[in-house]
């Protein structure tokens, strides 16, 4: 049990719960782990879990009929996945794939709706935490619209590196993603990245690695984002 509740301790969706609350959802969970390149569940399976991450960090990606992939997001620590589907028992309307060694805590529908309903506090957490969801996601189709791919770009890679202002400037944050990753979040080609990306390089902003981008100068990118 207190293994658990550690596990959730630090959950910003969960942080101003009280300790007794805590231990009665951290009794209803139980710690998964996933391989990187792992699939935690695929669009259209059943609906019957939240998954809170612990650690590592996942993306989160839908597929045309075409076949074609777009991600949506990439979530870490303090995030969670398998909230739309656990809330109206629908399938999954995205898959989910670690990219790194993940760990999350796992919660059915019915033992979550059963210990949701019990408890205001943590409806109105859990309200919050979807409102910022769905801002994330204006912000994005506005990005998407308004935005050219360079300025884009520059604030998907701030966000993956979850760079704050206070940070040094001069600290190089490496972010283990691929080019064909960056494009299929942005919804372009690897190639236009890749182009992008080498402008960046030359203006000593980052660094290209295999299977990698470090920031060298994130504050470059803040300011140019």
């Amino acid at each position: 049990m207190k293994q658990r509740k550690e596990l959730i301790r630090d959950v910003p969706l969960l942080a101003r719960l009280p300790e007794a609350e805590l231990r009665a959802l951290a009794s209803q969970g139980r710690a998964r782990s996933y391989a990187a390149g792992v699939t935690i569940f695929h669009e259209g399976d059943p609906g019957d879990s939240l998954h809170i991450i612990i650690e590592g960090s996942v993306r989160v990606a839908v597929r045309s009929p075409s076949g074609a992939e777009t991600t949506l997001a990439v979530l870490g620590p303090g995030e969670f996945v398998g909230d739309l589907a656990l809330l109206d028992g629908r399938p999954r309307s995205a898959s989910v794939v670690a990219l790194q060694p993940t760990k999350t805590l796992v919660v059915t529908r019915n033992s979550f709706t059963r210990w949701l309903s019990e408890r205001p506090q943590a409806a109105l957490a859990l309200l919050e935490t979807l409102s910022l969801r769905v801002r994330r996601t204006d912000e994005a189709l506005a990005d998407f619209a308004f935005l050219d791919l360079p300025h884009r770009l520059a604030k998907r890679l701030l966000a993956l590196a979850n760079v704050q202002p206070e940070n040094n400037p001069s600290d190089r944050v490496r972010l283990r993603v691929t080019q064909a990753e960056l494009g299929s979040m942005l919804g372009v080609s690897r190639e236009s990245v890749n182009k992008q990306l080498n402008l960046f390089a030359r203006e000593g902003w980052i660094a290209l690695g295999r299977g990698s981008v470090a920031l060298i100068d994130p504050e470059a990118l803040r300011t140019f984002a």
